[in-house]
């Protein structure tokens, strides 16, 4: 049985493109690119991953090859409250490995079903519980791109949609966009100042943590005062920080983080009486 999904295909296209709508992140640039090429070096210079994850699914750890067969899990990470996620106990498991020699892709998996999405057949098996489909690399190796879910999160539409935005980003050095800048760079205390910037890598509707001496402590991490900003489309976000009227005068470096990693920005604003 084929299955075609019209709707699907165009968004799966989108994805597999590389042009995303505003605020969508690429799975694949969940790895950092470190260990992006570090996996790619491992499998010989090629390296598929999804750009599509689903719903909250993240890369969180455990990515490896072992006797030429990259695992890479995705896990599901929910909001408790703001600035605040847990990981859950829901993931599937993305895997590329060579096509066995003499067998056909048809044949990988005992297979049910055959769906079509964004160009792409995709194959669908309920007894292994796996989708998975073929792709041919720039030397020629025949891979399987495979995700299936342990927990039973997925199955099916849902991980054929998966398998289908699936790319090689070996060649993708996807240093996330970020940027930090506060405005005006001077301010008496007492003063507002508007803290905005770009947190790529970071999913529409994450929280921004800016942290600076500089701030009120309104809220805090590690023991620094924080102010917070809900990331908006393609990654940005902004917020107004008051400054107490009692702020010694000084320059202070403001960072911020999102996603559990610092972005690695600074900006500075100097405080006057």
């Amino acid at each position: 049985m084929t299955v075609r999904l019209a709707a699907l295909s165009v968004a799966a296209l989108a994805l597999v493109a590389g042009t995303a709508n505003a605020g969508f992140t690429p799975a694949w640039s969940y790895l950092s690119p470190a260990l992006r090429t570090h996996l790619a070096q491992q499998l010989g210079g090629t390296l598929y991953l999804p750009a599509r994850s689903g719903t909250g699914y993240r890369y969180h750890t455990g990515a490896k090859v072992t006797s030429g067969v990259l695992t890479v899990p995705f896990t599901q990470r929910v909001r408790i409250r703001q600035g605040v996620y847990r990981w859950t106990k829901q993931n599937y498991v993305w895997q590329t490995q060579a096509l066995p020699a003499g067998t056909t892709c048809t044949d990988w998996a005992p297979k049910d079903r055959t769906y079509q999405v964004g160009g792409n057949k995709v194959y669908w098996s309920s007894t292994k519980g796996v989708a998975w489909r073929c792709v041919t690399t720039k030397t020629g190796r025949q891979l399987v791109l495979s995700a299936s879910s342990p927990s039973n999160t997925y199955a099916g539409v849902g991980l054929a949609i998966v398998v289908a935005s699936g790319l090689d980003v070996s060649g993708r050095s996807n240093a996330p966009t970020v940027a930090l800048t506060v405005s005006p760079r001077t301010v008496h205390r007492g003063h507002s100042v508007l803290v905005q910037g770009v947190a790529g890598g970071c999913t529409s509707g994450d929280t921004v943590t800016i942290l600076s001496h500089a701030f009120p402590a309104t809220h805090s991490f590690a023991g620094v005062p924080a102010a917070l900003a809900q990331v908006g489309s393609a990654g940005r976000f902004s917020t107004i920080v008051t400054i107490p009227r009692l702020r010694l005068p000084a320059t202070y470096t403001i960072t911020a983080r999102c996603g559990g990693g610092n972005l690695g920005v600074e900006a500075h604003l100097t405080v006057l009486r």
